[in-house]
């Protein structure tokens, strides 16, 4: 049987006049690593993504800039660098696969897109809307090994999650954004320390905050990724 094929979710970076689509060498690592084959996605209409489900077995949506606070009709008080054009895509890519029913891993970033995109909020600034927190932005603390620890997370017992991971593991952390209300479609199956929101899931989607693609030296970590390939290929026997 061929390997499942995994797509990325592009990010956006400016270069002189040139906009370049690109994601880093750790997701397709770790999408490798877990016995999948990586491929990076070009930004998507609705109608685009549809055409993606032809060529891939499952998604990752994956870390980068701030949502838009639009998505979930809140004003800007303290989002970043937003931008429009990827929100749509990793929107679009996200119902089109869920849809579906392909396999869906979310980190970071994604956690927050998915779960705004399926009637959740966000916290827009954890050290301002939610005082006496971890600082969840370990670059704060100095912590700029993206394969260093920074925290402990606990899984709730009986799911997804806690079939990969088990009760509890340590994590990286480079968010200052979270979820605030999650989303009906998902149950909230992970915490960290401080009570923030780690990990939501529902049938064929996991959702993550930290990253996990920079942690697969950790056989629990890719056992994550492990997940969402074997997910694919399982599909793909259907």
């Amino acid at each position: 049987m061929k390997k499942p094929i995994i797509a990325l979710t592009c990010r956006i970076a400016k270069k002189d006049s040139s906009t370049l689509l690109y994601d880093t060498q750790s997701y397709f690592n770790a999408i490798e690593l877990a016995g999948g084959f990586p491929i990076l996605l070009p930004l998507c209409t609705d109608e685009q993504a549809e055409q993606a489900l032809q060529c891939a077995d499952a998604l990752a949506v994956t870390g980068g800039v701030d949502c838009d606070p639009s998505l979930y009709h809140k004003p800007n008080t303290y989002s970043l660098d937003t931008d429009p054009i990827l929100d749509q895509n990793d929107i679009a890519l996200y119902r089109a696969f869920n849809k579906a029913g392909k396999p869906i891993l979310g980190i970071c970033r994604g956690i927050q897109i998915i779960n705004a995109a399926e009637g959740g909020t966000l916290i827009q600034d954890i050290d301002k809307e939610a005082p006496g927190c971890l600082e969840h932005n370990q670059l704060k603390r100095d912590i700029t090994d993206r394969e260093a620890f920074s925290h402990k997370v606990s899984f709730t017992e009986n799911s997804l999650l806690h079939s990969i991971y088990s009760d509890t593991c340590e994590v990286n952390s480079f968010h200052h954004q979270c979820i605030d209300i999650p989303s009906p479609s998902f149950t909230v199956t992970c915490h960290s320390e401080d009570g923030i929101i780690e990990g939501i899931e529902k049938k064929d989607v996991i959702a993550v905050q930290w990253h996990p693609e920079n942690l697969c030296a950790h056989a629990d970590h890719l056992a994550l990724f492990k997940w969402l390939v074997n997910q694919a290929s399982a599909k793909q026997t259907v």
